[in-house]
């Protein structure tokens, strides 16, 4: 892989279609610009290229290319060397976790050692409703932490017994094992909730080697200092999980063109979100502001940055924040537990 760049971590979330970035495109189309996209993610020098385990748009579900995360992961991990890789999977009952276990194994198998796997910490989308595959009210925490029981048992090599709310099984196995033991594994939480680090399964604390967050600076430290109390509470190093902010970035030129664009109503009426909302929880704005808030993310204990870039399925804001943003960018403070 490509030498560590200066300045924090940085990831990229392909452009697969999922927010509606590729409509319009036909398929061939959508597929070249994710390939085309995880090609300059690495030369640009991003840490880890991901995708997210999807079948339909959002917010509004709409007939338009949607690129299934899976298979773009494997064609990308045989021909894209050098970058890691990561996918953000559906949890029971929409994915079944023998074929998680096996999918993950092969992925990391395929690239050489460079994937780590996504657990989500919500528990279904409106696509999981549509397919008839979601559970209205069961919550998220116990198909989690199952999962996660189910994964490590399953690439052990040997046969793996569990009766689960969520997950049942009975001898099942998964070989080959992945390159990498342990497998990374990543959770994405919503760190605007109070307790939203209290929520995460035990086992899940335990087996993590990172999070992603979502939120404001100021909601995201606190989440980042409550998983490292029970990181401690458990006996456990808080400094063995990476924290990173999941977030949407786009550069502007200057403020006008970003008041602008977030004054367009189209960006508030899709979205759903009042603009001052949506700015507060994301990367936008010019070099100097994204530069700013960005530091304000890793005095919060952030250490690395996985974005969604908005003005997909252009890439002008990908590299700007690689070349212009990312090297100005103070590494994290260590987390006050």
């Amino acid at each position: 892989m490509s030498a560590p760049a200066a300045g924090p971590r940085r990831s990229v979330l392909a452009p697969q279609g999922a927010r509606l970035e590729l409509a319009g495109l036909s398929g061939a189309q959508a597929w070249r610009t994710v390939a085309e996209t995880a090609e300059l993610a690495r030369a640009s020098g991003y840490d880890t290229l991901w995708l997210e385990d999807r079948t339909d748009t959002a917010p509004r579900r709409e007939l338009q290319p949607v690129i299934e995360g899976w298979t773009a992961l494997g064609a990308l991990a045989a021909t894209v060397a050098d970058i890691g890789l990561g996918l953000l999977s559906a949890l029971p009952p929409h994915r079944d976790a023998v074929v998680l276990a096996k999918q993950a194994a092969s992925v990391d198998t395929v690239s050489g050692g460079r994937f780590q796997l996504g657990l989500p910490t919500a528990d279904h989308l409106a696509e999981h409703v549509a397919a008839g595959r979601a559970v209205l009210g069961a919550g998220a925490a116990p198909a989690l932490a199952e999962t996660v029981q189910a994964l490590r048992t399953l690439w052990s090599g040997v046969p793996a017994v569990l009766d689960g709310d969520a997950v049942k099984l009975a001898g099942a196995h998964a070989v080959p094992a992945p390159a990498q033991s342990p497998l990374p594994l990543a959770v994405r939480a919503d760190a605007a909730r109070p307790d939203a680090a209290a929520l995460l399964p035990e086992a899940v604390v335990r087996a993590c080697s990172s999070v992603q967050w979502q939120g404001e600076p100021e909601e995201v430290g606190r989440a980042v200092r409550e998983f490292g109390r029970r990181r401690e509470s458990l006996r456990l190093d808080p400094a063995g999980v990476r924290h990173a902010l999941f977030a949407e970035c786009r550069v502007f030129d200057d403020r006008l063109g970003l008041e602008r664009w977030l004054s367009d109503p189209h960006v508030v009426v899709f979205w759903s979100h009042h603009p001052d909302l949506l700015a507060r929880r994301s990367l936008y704005g010019t070099v100097e502001g994204v530069v700013g808030r960005a530091g304000r993310y890793t005095a919060s204990g952030i250490e690395e940055f996985v974005l969604w870039f908005r003005d997909y399925p252009a890439t002008t804001s990908l590299r700007r924040f690689a070349e212009e943003i990312a090297p100005r960018v103070p590494t994290a403070q260590p987390a006050e537990v």
